[in-house]
């Protein structure tokens, strides 16, 4: 496990610690021996209590997504011999025998390692797998699989080096994104036609999973000249995205469309936002009059706008991680255009395969578009984006780098708080006098313990593991005031420490005494 030290801020002032953690020798011990010292008091935490409500699906017919309904920090799985802790709800079991019937058990677990009575469900994948999602599509739909899933004909990536990679998934791979943000404009426009059966004119089809708690995915429809342009937090005149967080899912539209009035009912849907390591597929589906959210087909959000332009450009961006599965468009069928953005930073030359060759430039918040004759060799450096479209056959560019990574669900970093019971907190003194309550939020999964200390000096020693593998949890102490330094300052630092016996994972944070 990696060492983290964080910074705790201070009054007026930021205090950047510089933690120097020693490296433990030998075999640890498989448990923490538990230590509570004078003048602190250890918050007890709830019996985790049984999951209830087991539901299962499948997105593919040799995958089930298993959830269920409870309150716990984790779970527990367990099915075919093997065993999972995940932070959600939430599971999802790949590569499974579709023919067998598979037997789950889920376990709710607490922050110091306690398991709840088992929760059982068993399901059959080809029972409960659903194969009739792309029907509405045009054209195959794009599985994120390999190091061709990124094809330049199809997909323009803007990603920092090593943003990209591919992650295990059952039998294949899936491409995993492990970057602040990654954008991914589809070379596929979406052509609006005749209402289908459900209503649509159209519609973009998502399949992807969250990293974790702060993941965060937009798919935005723009329209011409707006998809030449770098991704932007700002909203593009005329777009509508469907933003997906792990809070829930809503359809955003540029103010100056015209709202329609049109009423959709909303489903029944427990969860409608991302699950770190679980798949969901998202369909924003555009009406004449809506634009709709479904999550797993089932309606989570809606707007009720209507989208002015006749054929809109479908693009994907991903705020802290994730991994995608497959993309599909629907309406009326449209070639893949081969299409190359090059910034004019400097001259370019044209390739001789071109097409059609665009100047687009921002400016006041428009974008002029201006030709370029094909009869031109070269493009003088200028404040613009150089829009090259190639023929079908011909791939723009090179393939992004897709690394191999490991599985499993990313966790973030831990975190200390401190509040006086009077409701003081840090930038403001806490008092000399009453309880001060630390809390230590834990994100990692397979720790055997933590520790507390206040001035270098041992306050806490917990166990984690008392049934098991620990799992992320929040763990709350009282402090006696009285006990705190006699300086102006106190520090407090917490340490978790790897079942492995390896490096801990170090929270500190520094608070004014009054």
């Amino acid at each position: 496990m990696d060492r983290r030290t964080l910074a705790g801020g201070l009054g007026g002032f930021a205090l950047v610690v510089a933690a120097v953690v020693a490296l433990r020798t030998g075999d640890a011990p498989d448990t923490l021996k538990k230590e509570i010292a004078d003048g602190v008091e250890v918050v007890a935490s709830q019996e985790p209590m049984k999951p209830a409500n087991a539901r299962a699906q499948a997105l593919d017919v040799d995958a089930l997504q298993i959830a269920w309904n409870g309150s716990a920090s984790a779970y527990e799985v367990r099915w075919n011999g093997n065993e999972q802790l995940v932070p959600t709800p939430e599971v999802e079991l790949p590569g499974l025998n579709p023919d067998e019937e598979t037997q789950v058990e889920i376990r709710a677990v607490s922050a110091t390692g306690r398991r709840s009575e088992p929760l059982t469900i068993a399901a059959k994948p080809k029972d409960v797998f659903n194969g009739k999602w792309d029907d509405q599509l045009v054209g195959p739909a794009d599985r994120f699989d390999g190091p061709e899933s990124l094809d330049p004909r199809k997909w323009r990536v803007e990603a920092e080096p090593d943003c990209l990679g591919l992650r295990p998934f059952g039998q294949g791979k899936r491409v995993d994104v492990d970057c602040p943000m990654a954008a991914f404009q589809s070379n596929t426009p979406i052509r609006f036609g005749v209402p289908a059966g459900d209503g649509a004119i159209g519609r973009a089809i998502i399949g992807v999973a969250g990293a974790a708690e702060s993941s965060h995915v937009r798919l935005t429809l723009l329209g011409d000249p707006w998809q030449y342009l770098k991704e932007t937090d700002a909203q593009p005149k005329g777009a509508v995205s469907l933003d997906i967080t792990t809070q829930g899912t809503r359809i955003i539209a540029d103010p100056e469309l015209p709202r329609t009035g049109k009423q959709v009912d909303l489903g029944d849907a427990p969860m409608t936002g991302l699950v770190a390591g679980v798949r969901h597929r998202w369909e924003m589906r555009v009406l004449p009059d809506a634009v709709v959210a479904l999550r797993d087909g089932v309606v989570v959000a809606y707007e009720p706008v209507a989208i002015r332009e006749p054929v809109v450009h479908p693009r994907i961006r991903i705020d802290g991680g994730g991994f995608l599965d497959a993309f599909g468009v629907g309406g009326v069928a449209e070639r893949v255009v081969p299409t190359e953005v090059i910034p004019l930073d400097q001259d370019v030359a044209l390739p001789q395969d071109v097409v059609a060759v665009k100047l687009v430039k921002p400016e006041n918040g428009r974008v002029t578009v201006t030709d370029v004759p094909l009869t031109s060799a070269k493009v003088a450096a200028q404040d613009a984006r150089l829009v090259v479209v190639r023929k079908p056959e011909s791939r723009p560019g090179a393939l992004p780098r897709l690394v191999d990574r490991p599985g499993g669900i990313k966790t973030g970093s831990p975190r200390l708080h401190v509040m006086h019971e009077d409701g003081a907190k840090p930038p403001q003194p806490l008092p000399r006098t009453g309880r001060v309550l630390v809390t230590a939020e834990v994100n990692a999964i397979g720790h055997k313990g933590i520790e507390l200390e206040l001035d270098g000096k041992r306050i806490v020693a917990l166990p984690t593991n008392e049934q098991g593998s620990a799992v992320p949890g929040r763990h709350e102490f009282w402090l006696d005031a009285k006990a705190l330094p006699s300086s102006s300052h106190a520090r407090l630092k917490l340490s978790v420490l790897p079942a492995d016996g390896g490096e801990p994972v170090i929270a500190e944070t520094v608070f004014q005494l009054g």
